[in-house]
């Protein structure tokens, strides 16, 4: 078979979310596809364009297989577990069933086997679960609360900035995924009130089933492998880069130190977690207790305490705005934004390496800060003209030729130090998947204007109307000279429905 010497690389334009096509080349025939994610942000959409309309040019642009002309994927990779990424193979939808795919990647931490996956999966259910039961109490608490803030003076702000709390809570809460009454993997039990995702989790696992063989077609994927299948990618190398793996998952509390990995872990929350899982059962957890036992009082003494129930006391309708029962409730904002990092840390990070120029194509899922830097933790042994050469981090970013720019552009998933500035070939481009004001910050502006200048001009937006796909063709930024701007433009294709790359090995 001969190599492959080009690859086209199909961003989606659908909405805030991640859909890429890859398409192998070797001359003029496809000799590999691969699709890495499919998903669409909850409550988000595109005039015109569907996630079945991304399906569906899927299929017209990869092989056929067998009598029965199944579309065939070679390789489907899933980066990590957040809807924007996965909605698209949710088992309601259907949209996938119909292929034939020849393996499923996944990171490590999807490994059923997997012990310290078994860990992580385990705090994950149980942190989804007290963030849900602290929104609704929340919710609920503000609701009841409403009369009393509209008749003090400065309420209607107070009223206000809760509100504008839970919506902002609710925005972060969307990339777990729809909220369904059930219980989780692991038996624990919600009460009818009470909510909890595993919408996302129920399109992981039916990514499962689509493999053509789910007992061979399955790979998941650690730090450190080197992927070389010379049946379906002759001439590519893929590296993982992440996720990290970390022994300190089997302990109750992470270990002090800067340099520490935390997935669903993180000791300054694990209280908290507790406190609302205890408070569902009516049962406190000893850990969870914001005062020792000596300087408490359970509350439904509370009442039976004439110094608290006395004029001007805790439990006066007058002194409402004293009561602190639900205040720690609050702790539920940080929770989420942890839980979002953690999630987005587990992202499966790949390097696809064009074996003769060393060209890269960077794809690191949402990976943040904790991934990225655990990739200078390792290094890969290759053979080239004959010899053994050792390959690390600074190494594959310093040839990253295509950067699939993370997290939509926000400013904690693309590193700086050890991350963009190591992105110093000249022919560096980036795609960022991203829609206009889904969330505050995203895209984060000033490394927009970063990718400008590192790829020259060369940056593509997906689905922003303030960052318009189109303009990145209609005039040549300075820093290119007449060759290399012709070269881009020939390398582009854009519609409404994707923007295509075709980069030459």
């Amino acid at each position: 078979m001969n190599k492959i010497d080009s690859v086209r690389v199909r961003m989606y334009r659908h909405g805030f979310g991640d859909c890429f096509l890859l398409r192998f080349f070797a001359g003029g025939d496809t000799v590999c596809s691969m699709l890495i994610d499919c998903g669409l942000k909850k409550n988000d959409s595109v005039e015109g364009i569907t996630l079945e309309d991304v399906r569906d040019d899927i299929v017209r642009n990869i092989k056929k297989r067998g009598e029965d002309e199944k579309p065939h994927l070679d390789i489907l990779v899933v980066t990590h577990e957040h809807w924007d990424h996965v909605s698209g193979f949710h088992p309601d939808r259907r949209l996938f069933d119909a292929f034939s795919v020849g393996q499923v990647w996944m990171a490590w931490t999807e490994d059923p086997g997997d012990e310290d996956a078994k860990v992580l999966n385990k705090g994950l259910q149980e942190r989804v679960k007290a963030l849900q039961l602290a929104a609704d109490k929340l919710k609920e608490h503000t609701e009841t609360s409403r009369s009393f803030f509209m008749n003090i003076v400065g309420g209607d702000r107070q009223l206000a900035a809760r509100e504008s709390f839970h919506t902002s809570l609710e925005s972060v809460m969307e990339f777990l995924g729809p909220f369904t009454l059930t219980k989780t993997p692991g038996g624990i039990s919600v009460k009818d009130n009470f909510t909890i995702s595993l919408e996302t989790q129920k399109a992981m696992d039916h990514i499962r089933t689509l493999a053509d063989n789910t007992d061979t077609g399955i790979r998941y994927c650690s730090p450190g492998d080197l992927i070389d299948l010379a049946d379906k990618l002759p001439g590519i190398r893929i590296y993982v880069l992440g996720p990290p793996r970390n022994k300190l998952l089997n302990k109750d509390k992470p270990s002090s130190g800067a340099n520490k990995e935390v997935y669903f872990g993180d000791g300054s929350l694990a209280g908290f977690v507790d406190g609302i899982l205890g408070m569902e059962d009516g049962n406190a957890v000893d850990g969870s207790r914001p005062f020792g036992k000596v300087s408490s009082l359970p509350e439904k003494e509370g009442p039976d305490q004439p110094y608290l129930t006395r004029k001007g006391g805790y439990y006066d309708p007058d002194c409402k705005w004293r009561t602190i029962e639900e205040d720690w409730l609050n702790m539920a904002g940080g929770l989420a934004m942890q839980m979002d990092s953690d999630t987005n840390n587990t992202s499966l990070a790949l390097a696809i390496e064009f074996k003769d120029s060393n060209k890269v194509l960077l794809f690191p899922g949402d990976a943040q800060v904790g991934n990225w830097l655990s990739w200078h933790d390792h290094t890969w042994t290759i053979q080239k003209n004959g010899a053994s050469q050792e390959i690390n981090a600074i190494q594959l970013l310093n040839n990253t030729v295509f950067y699939k720019v993370g997290h939509h552009s926000s400013h904690n998933a693309t590193l700086k130090e050890k991350g963009l500035e190591l992105m110093t070939h000249e022919a560096l481009v980036a795609f960022v998947p991203e829609k206009e004001k889904q969330y505050s910050g995203i895209p984060y502006m000033p490394l927009i204007e970063v990718l400008k200048k590192k790829t020259k001009g060369r940056l593509i937006v997906s689905a922003d109307k303030t960052l318009p796909a189109n303009t990145a063709l209609t005039t040549k930024p300075p820093a290119l000279d007449a060759a290399e701007w012709e070269a881009f433009k020939t390398a582009i294709e854009l519609k409404d429905l994707y923007v295509e790359y075709t980069l030459k090995g």
